[in-house]
């Protein structure tokens, strides 16, 4: 430790300040340079910071706020206090955890979006701007109380976005709020940054919301839709780039597959994620995975005996499709009336290929990939495709609870409504479409099985079957 100056009497140039709490020293190789000084408790080393005062009594107040701030920031090893490390580095660290979980495999890219947007956008906003908070420890229990009504109010318009810009739904907030619990939960305060949870205010989704996938009714709206992508995918075949016959077949028995099997359309089509690798020199990789989507040898298809109006026996092929990459990562198989699609298909696929010098299937080929390149379609392909099919029809569907539009997933809610309106054991749904119970209930509570005089629904399963 370098020496003390000493004073014209020979003593050394130390003050006490607080009572010996800390000091103020010179040293010989400063002179006239004022040094804060603070023994750490149970150690022999100091907290020390050069202070800007000339005078001694100018370096004791100065010293006596230092000492007063050190309290907030430091811990006893004098450490830089958690409680006053930035709330915007922690977001950005908390996100960082969540791209290394993405690596491994343990969350899905979509997930790590979600946290990302959620995060540091409308609740670093909400944080840093509105609330004019620094550090994570001045952050309240109450903090988070009026987040909704200024998220509803003032926040979307803080937000950039690249379509429309307009409150968001009570979803989305709920969605926020729900990424606030996840990093205060599992990051810091098991890491020790805070000791509790704030309250977070708890949203009740409206009825209206739970309908944004509304299910397409049998009569007339799947009618008119099976027909309609009979008729488009017939006109395919005239055009001169065979790929665009083969696009609309795929996506016709895509459709038609969905609607009768309730999968999750990743679960069906896959997709490609990217991934950040962290090297050990700091820098980062981009690889491509491919997760989901059906191959051939996860169909299995069957002849089983089907019973008609009339009591008499006759033979449908029956399907079984073992679905591997599921959204709770429990591979679930799933029999559905949907052989007939997947033989015509398949030889749709066969002759395909033939035709236009492709190489031949093979039972690990993906049911529903590119021929020409061996990878999934992207969704935004089959979103596009979808919207534009929903345009053609317009006023030919029937109008939903709620104005609501079809989407991709009212294939999956049509096939979950058809099966609770049929009687299904809300259970054996649960197990056949990978869903929770809360969400199936709230199925139920939509539908029109109440409604229903007694023997009705036996009448709409068999007729499910006959668009073949």
């Amino acid at each position: 430790m370098p020496r003390l100056r000493l004073d014209a009497d020979g003593k050394q140039l130390r003050h006490q300040v607080l009572g010996g709490r800390a000091q103020i020293v010179q040293y010989e190789l400063k002179p006239g340079v004022w040094v804060y000084r603070q023994l750490i408790q149970g150690t022999k080393r100091y907290i020390s910071r050069q202070l800007t005062a000339s005078t001694q009594q100018a370096a004791l107040r100065e010293a006596e706020d230092l000492f007063l701030a050190f309290q907030q920031e430091l811990d006893q090893s004098g450490q830089k206090a958690l409680a006053t490390y930035p709330i915007s580095d922690l977001l950005k660290a908390w996100v960082k955890v969540k791209e290394e979980s993405q690596a491994t495999g343990q969350l899905s890219e979509s997930a790590v979006r979600g946290a990302t947007s959620h995060l540091l956008g409308a609740v670093r906003i909400y944080l840093l701007n509105h609330k004019r908070l620094t550090s994570i420890g001045e952050i309240k229990r109450d903090t988070f109380l009026d987040y909704a009504n200024w998220r509803m109010t003032e926040g979307w318009k803080q937000i950039t976005a690249t379509g429309e810009r307009k409150p968001p739904k009570e979803s989305t907030v709920k969605r926020d709020l729900v990424h606030v619990k996840d990093w205060f939960q599992n990051f810091l305060i098991p890491r020790g940054y805070v000791e509790s949870l704030p309250t977070i205010p708890k949203l009740v989704t409206r009825q209206d919301q739970l309908d944004a996938n509304p299910p397409i009714p049998l009569d007339p709206d799947w009618r008119l839709i099976y027909q309609h992508l009979e008729r488009w995918s017939k006109a395919g075949e005239e055009f001169g780039n065979p790929r665009v016959g083969y696009w609309r077949q795929l996506f016709r028995h895509f459709v038609l597959i969905s609607y009768n099997a309730g999968t999750r359309p990743t679960e069906l089509l896959g997709k490609i994620e990217k991934r950040r690798k962290y090297e050990m020199d700091g820098a980062i990789t981009i690889k491509e995975v491919l997760l989901g989507g059906l191959r051939w040898d996860d169909v299995k298809v069957e002849m089983a005996d089907h019973l008609s109006e009339s009591g008499k026996t006759f033979e449908f092929p029956e399907a079984t499709l073992h679905i591997r990459y599921t959204k709770t990562g429990v591979p679930r198989d799933v029999p559905c009336n949907t052989g007939n699609f997947f033989i015509r298909w398949r030889q749709f696929c066969d002759e395909y290929r033939r035709k236009h010098s492709l190489p031949a299937l093979t039972q690990t080929d993906y049911v529903f990939f590119n021929p020409y390149t061996g990878k999934p379609y992207t969704y935004t392909q089959f979103h596009e495709t979808w919207k534009q099919m929903r345009q053609e029809l317009g006023s030919q569907l029937t109008p939903t609870r709620g104005e609501k539009d079809y989407t991709i997933y009212s294939l999956r809610s049509s096939y979950i409504t058809n099966q609770i309106e049929e009687g299904k054991d809300i259970y054996l749904v649960k197990q056949l479409t990978g869903h929770s119970l809360e969400i199936l209930i709230r199925h139920y509570d939509r539908s029109d099985v109440k409604k229903q005089p007694q023997g009705l629904t036996h009448a709409n399963a068999h007729n499910s079957g006959r668009l073949t």
